[in-house]
């Protein structure tokens, strides 16, 4: 029950993760066959299914979509609050701001697309090597997950936004 309502107060995050994939696909040309913003599955909560892309550059964005996304509207939402913190508009925008940083960390199977992509054709493109620390950067950010390393980067991204970015 805990994890159905944990789901849907954080959905819009699962929602803002998933375009992210889909704004850089379409950014980087990147054909995309099906999108699911959201679902209740314990093993993903929304996919964005797209062609391969051409090079790793492509997929580096593809992959660091959502870590973009989710992050910068996240200090968005946190620059807009203000004290007092009672109006309901405040409420909201910490509302949005927590589910949507709590989804910002993109996961394993974005790590294990972009090392597919980093490994394939290797001895073509040598350069591709550049991608695997970023695969690494990936891997370390889930594992931290187990954590709940999401909560205290969300907390990060709170106080860059209230005390760096109010405007």
């Amino acid at each position: 029950m805990w994890y159905y309502i944990f789901s849907l107060l954080t959905a819009p995050g699962v929602v803002v993760h998933e375009l992210g994939h889909a704004f850089f696909c379409w950014v980087a040309g990147i054909k995309i066959h099906k999108i699911k913003l959201f679902q209740f599955d314990k093993t993903t909560a929304g996919f964005v299914t797209h062609d391969e892309p051409h090079n790793f550059y492509q997929a580096i964005f593809i992959s660091f979509g959502p870590l973009i996304a989710n992050s910068l509207l996240t200090l968005f939402l946190c620059a807009k609050l203000t004290a007092p913190y009672i109006d309901w508009h405040k409420i909201l925008y910490t509302w949005l701001a927590v589910a949507i940083g709590l989804h910002a960390i993109p996961s394993t199977g974005d790590a294990e697309s972009l090392f597919r992509t980093s490994t394939s054709h290797l001895w073509r493109n040598p350069l591709k090597i550049i991608g695997l620390p970023f695969v690494g950067v990936l891997y370390t950010l889930n594992f931290l997950k187990r954590i709940h390393f999401d909560f205290f980067y969300v907390i990060i991204l709170f106080w860059l936004g209230r005390f760096y970015l109010k405007g």
